[in-house]
């Protein structure tokens, strides 16, 4: 298992912990219902595109090792017309937010740069202990 898996699987444990919060607050606050609903509108968005980009790293990595000289992309239309369909699903059904569906499509881009950092700081701090 490489790096990206375990980043991943800490990415979606804590998306999930954080969308099941989300649902909590949506059965026990009604004031925050849409709120909490957009969050996990956008948050779910989030975490699908988050497996397309990597499943696009690992595709442009078999091509690079493989030397085939074949073009690959990161997938930026997939990834934009997810988002594309959660924000049509978020102005047709007036229970979703639509600020609250926007900050959750940032949400797994922030956890894997905070994640990435703190590992690099523990990695750091553990190679200066050497």
């Amino acid at each position: 298992m490489n790096e990206l898996d375990i980043l991943m699987r800490r990415i979606i444990r804590a998306s999930l912990f954080f969308m099941s919060a989300c649902l909590f607050a949506w059965a026990l606050v009604p004031a925050l219902k849409p709120y909490a609903a957009g969050l996990v509108l956008g948050v779910c968005t989030s975490l699908i595109n988050g497996r397309i980009l990597q499943s696009r790293i690992y595709a442009i990595t078999r091509i690079a090792l493989a030397n085939t000289g074949k073009r690959a992309s990161l997938g930026f239309l997939s990834r934009a017309s997810t988002i594309f369909i959660a924000l049509a699903i978020c102005l047709r059904v007036p229970a979703f937010h639509l600020g609250s569906t926007i900050s959750g499509f940032f949400f797994v881009q922030t956890l894997a740069f905070l994640f990435g950092l703190g590992s690099a700081i523990q990695h750091k701090l553990h190679s200066e202990k050497r």
